[in-house]
């Protein structure tokens, strides 16, 4: 059941990058993520999932380049959600390798996958809603420093997660 989870969402960004632009360079890298994921699930390769989201990535980021569009939030948000779901789904797959998994493994799975997604787009229409706000009045000059310190922010806050981890 696990391995059909990833597969889903293999299959999802692959018509994400379908859906995202009609360049055939871009479809050529969904086939070889696509290809790539599916050796990696029935292998139960972690090493060659993260080879397939990286290709996927590299043909999302050639079609938001071809397209030279605006990048919506929804979309860009869903792809890398779906990155999530496939690596985790095949590394939930190696690590229950020969075990009996019932549905209620799965349901609890799903359940943390739905929380996540949620609480992503949640934070991320926060942000936008704040971004809007205070567009206007933030002088143009300010812009940079308070997108550094943002960043600058968002390293300390991953460091601090990692710290706790180990």
């Amino acid at each position: 059941m696990i391995p059909l989870l990833a597969g889903a969402s293999a299959i999802a960004l692959f018509v994400l990058l379908l859906v995202t632009t009609t360049a055939p360079a871009v479809a050529v890298a969904g086939l070889v993520g696509l290809l790539l994921a599916a050796v990696a699930i029935a292998a139960r390769w972690r090493w060659l999932a993260t080879v397939a989201a990286c290709v996927f990535l590299i043909g999302y980021a050639t079609a938001l380049w071809v397209e030279s569009g605006p990048v919506g939030i929804v979309p860009a948000l869903g792809f890398g959600l779906l990155l999530f779901f496939l690596l985790e789904a095949v590394d939930l797959a190696c690590r229950v390798r020969g075990a009996t998994v019932d549905g209620g493994v799965v349901r609890s799975v799903l359940g943390r996958w739905i929380a996540l997604a949620t609480g992503t787009f949640g934070a991320a229409t926060l942000a936008m809603a704040l971004a809007t706000f205070f567009a206007g009045a933030v002088p143009a000059a300010a812009s940079p420093l308070l997108a550094a310190a943002g960043a600058l922010g968002s390293v300390w806050v991953l460091a601090a997660v990692i710290r706790r981890a180990v």
